[in-house]
């Protein structure tokens, strides 16, 4: 029986979620088994939601100031359908609220972008979305890692005009408002931020 462990004490997530996720396509259709070594009730509670959603079985025990996660593997999981996603980001933070912890946040979203089997096909900024896409964002790695699997990175031209940022891009292409709506109604889905 295959075995994998993993060490994410003291990793914020999405991290352990991101590791069991790829400790999960090791095991290529066999079964077995993944301990997970994390710090905190939320990894827990992600890891374990992830793992069964893929009909996996885990349990969780506390030891001292950790926890420990054991995924029994089933077997090879079901594979997803390719739906044509595009996201939609208008603000330089996700959600309302402080905006230190909504930059925090819009980075952590943009990186789980790059770990998902079936990136988005395209990522359109405009209005204060516009910032991510240019010099000193601290998505642009991130972004030009989806860029580089074939997510089309957009970005409004008005916007970077608006802003005086159309020097300053550094990842993706300038787009206008005509190709965004176009993008928009012949995706398949569409996740505004």
């Amino acid at each position: 029986m295959k075995k994998i462990e993993i060490d994410m004490l003291g990793q914020p997530c999405p991290l352990p979620v991101v590791a069991v996720k790829k400790a999960l396509k090791d095991f290529s259709g066999e079964t077995g088994e993944i301990i997970v070594q994390v710090d905190n009730q939320i990894a827990v509670d992600n890891v374990s939601k992830m793992v069964t959603q893929k009909g996996h079985r885990v349990s969780a025990s506390e030891t001292g100031n950790h926890f420990q996660l054991v995924v029994e593997v089933a077997g090879q999981e079901d594979s997803s359908t390719n739906a044509r996603v595009v996201i939609s980001i208008g603000h330089q933070v996700m959600g309302g609220g402080d905006d230190t912890l909504g930059a925090m946040l819009m980075k952590s979203y943009i990186y789980s972008l790059t770990e998902l089997d079936n990136p988005p096909e395209k990522i359109l900024f405009y209005n204060g979305g516009a910032h991510i896409t240019c010099e000193g964002s601290q998505a642009i790695e991130d972004l030009k890692l989806l860029e580089s699997s074939g997510t089309e990175i957009l970005t409004c031209g008005a916007c970077l005009d608006f802003y005086q940022l159309l020097d300053k891009l550094a990842v993706g292409q300038v787009t206008n408002m005509f190709n965004i709506a176009e993008a928009m109604e012949q995706a398949d889905k569409v996740i505004n931020l």
